[in-house]
């Protein structure tokens, strides 16, 4: 039997079964990254009703406010701007920029301040 210097005492038959295939690369990347993501946080209704709050304040008064968005993988994101219009039926408000908007969905929003 011939050994290989890399793993003594095993032969080079088998060796070549080492090699990982593209698909089985992919699923262990995809099961690293459901490990690492993370459930959003439950509000409670007064936490709902405050951020609700800030968010019409903001709208009224056009004072600008920092919105803490849910992300699942990474950070959570922020985004700073002045709310300009609800809709209610889409559950999303318009935060809206110095030269730009954008479309929020409240089920994101985890915090306001």
């Amino acid at each position: 039997m011939k050994e290989n210097k890399l793993t003594p005492g095993s032969n080079m038959l088998w060796e070549s079964s080492r090699m990982m295939l593209p698909e089985h690369k992919e699923r262990i990347n995809d099961y690293q990254q459901e490990l690492n993501r993370k459930s959003k946080p439950e509000l409670a209704e007064e936490e709902v009703n405050v951020i609700s709050e800030q968010l019409s304040d903001s709208m009224l008064s056009k004072s600008e406010i920092t919105v803490e968005l849910f992300r699942a993988i990474g950070q959570n994101e922020f985004k700073i701007g002045t709310v300009n219009k609800f809709d209610t039926q889409l559950r999303r408000i318009k935060l809206e920029r110095e030269d730009d908007y954008e479309w929020i969905k409240f089920n994101d929003i985890v915090g306001v301040s």
